[in-house]
């Protein structure tokens, strides 16, 4: 059974109060204001210039929501979320990642992962985002929340709960490949390598958490002329080739070299597979590139989840 501890890999955020989701959806990029309890859908908080403040899968729930953000970017969007909250607003957040665990279940062998945690195999028949609560052992207050973990991450279920089971964590984290190997073999972004402030939503590829049909919300207008008039600058790529020989903020160049420059960024790299940040011209399936030590890659696909 794969299984990752994702608990430091993720955030756990709760909104209460009554206009929750209305807040939410004026706040962020994605359509979340008709969410009905169990639904699940991405979304992006962003900053007036329409930069990333953090990527979050929204859960809905009778009577509140559940944020799963960036691990480490929680504090920062406590504060930006209640520096937003007005007057009119019923809106109350909270920090619930001290308090809780969240564990992956990989994809191969989803329904021996659902079986070992002593779940129901049914939830497997749950759509993408979609969630249910469940009475389960493995949680100090007898429930466990159980997700369908998005396909670009290439996880079948989250399972959140309070003080999760110890010995299963450990396992988990012994027997696992390293959860962000895993993510840059998926050409999965994260925070902070490539969901940071640095860029815009459409340039990391997170077209499905962003609607181009609702209302105004913060960032709209330069996200909106991005998409309308074709104009993203640079865009997140997924490499293969020499990328054990990448590290990090290393810079990439054509593999013709001059006259171009530099027209990239590595963001994040392992054995196998690497993500980048290029200018849009270069962001062509096949096209070779190498870094600044020499290392050949080549654009495997340009990130879109």
């Amino acid at each position: 059974m794969l299984l990752f501890d994702l608990s430091g890999a993720f955030s756990r955020i709760r909104l209460r109060g009554s206009t929750r989701l209305d807040f939410l959806h004026r706040m962020s990029t994605g359509d979340v204001r008709g969410l009905k309890p169990g639904e699940g859908k991405p979304t992006v908080l962003t900053t007036p210039i329409g930069r990333i403040v953090d990527y979050l899968i929204t859960l809905a729930f009778a009577d509140s929501v559940l944020l799963i953000g960036g691990g480490g970017n929680q504090e920062k969007v406590v504060r930006w979320l209640r520096k937003y909250i007005f007057f009119n607003d019923d809106v109350q957040v909270s920090d619930e990642t001290p308090e809780t665990h969240m564990l992956g279940i990989g994809a191969d062998d989803e329904r021996h992962g659902i079986e070992g945690l002593g779940l129901d195999v049914s939830l497997l028949a749950l759509p993408e985002y979609a969630h249910a609560t469940v009475e389960s052992p493995l949680s100090s207050d007898g429930r466990v929340l159980v997700m369908r973990a998005p396909r670009a991450l290439g996880l079948s279920a989250f399972v959140i709960g309070r003080e999760l089971d110890g010995a299963l964590r450990a396992s988990a984290s012994s027997a696992a490949p390293d959860f962000e190997t895993w993510r840059i073999l998926q050409g999965y972004p994260r925070f902070p390598n490539e969901i940071n402030e640095d860029y815009i939503p459409l340039e990391a590829g997170l077209w499905s958490a962003v609607s181009f049909n609702k209302g105004c919300y913060t960032g709209q207008e330069v996200i909106a002329r991005m998409e309308s008039r074709g104009q993203i600058a640079k865009k997140l790529v997924w490499l293969t080739g020499s990328t054990d020989r990448l590290s990090p903020g290393e810079a990439l160049l054509a593999e013709s070299g001059e006259p171009e420059g530099v027209i990239g960024k590595v963001t994040s790299a392992t054995h196998g597979a690497a993500l980048a940040y290029v200018r849009s011209a270069f962001a062509q399936q096949n096209l070779r590139l190498k870094s600044q030590q020499g290392a050949i890659v080549q654009v495997a696909r340009v990130v879109r989840i």
